[in-house]
């Protein structure tokens, strides 16, 4: 069966690009933000671990964008996406 969900593409900093196959950007599908990280991690293990914590909310020191915006000022991870939309991870250097 063929997913409804929009694909979009995803921008992986140099910092996380080891975790994808040395990829610069990658394609996932999903309804939200969140749902197309998780996705990425379904092919990409690694990548989810370095990116979101165990309850699927991002880890600190990363800032995620939908297009040029940042989703912190959205819907955090609950926003929705669109077909072909761009999806960047942005490091912020900020730990917690």
């Amino acid at each position: 069966m063929i997913s409804e969900s929009p694909v979009v593409t995803v921008h992986i900093p140099p910092l996380l690009r080891s975790y994808v196959d040395g990829r610069e950007e990658v394609t996932a599908s999903g309804d939200t933000v969140g749902d197309v990280l998780v996705a990425v991690g379904h092919e990409y293990p690694a990548f989810c671990r370095q990116v979101l914590q165990a309850d699927g909310s991002l880890l600190a020191g990363f800032a995620i964008y939908l297009g040029p915006t940042s989703v912190r000022r959205l819907e955090g991870l609950a926003t929705p996406v669109q077909m072909e939309e761009l999806v960047s991870i942005v490091p912020t250097g900020e730990s917690d």
